[in-house]
């Protein structure tokens, strides 16, 4: 098996603190001003969206109650909500294992996103 199909293992207790650390700064972020927050440096420039692009926005619209609008900015967001939300209440096993192949598939389809909401496809 090669090296990047092969399974990989995380220990979900070390990213306890991350995740309250993100789940943190998204909730203070849904209570700030909407021009706040750092701009994509490959947005700005060449103007084609990155595979991340509009995650920050999704985040904040998400916990700031507006789901439907955190969505259409970035599915890829309420997915790291959730993941977030399952490791800081330690739902779930302390290791995970998963493969390379399924997070690569699953950033193309927000990249695949992100360029068709920015009419690039």
């Amino acid at each position: 098996m090669n090296a990047l199909a092969a399974p990989y293992e995380i220990d979900v207790r070390r990213l306890r603190t991350p995740a309250v650390i993100f789940l943190a700064g998204g909730l203070l972020l849904a209570h700030l001003p909407a021009g706040v927050g750092l701009p994509c440096p490959l947005r700005t420039l060449t103007g084609v969206p990155c595979p991340l692009c509009g995650v920050t926005t999704s985040v904040r619209d998400t916990l700031g109650g507006r789901v439907r609008a955190g969505f259409t900015a970035a599915p890829l967001g309420l997915v790291l909500i959730v993941v977030a939300a399952a490791i800081a209440a330690r739902w779930g096993p302390t290791n995970v294992r998963f493969l390379r192949p399924i997070v690569l598939v699953g950033v193309a389809a927000e990249w695949c996103f992100e360029l068709h909401r920015f009419h690039f496809i």
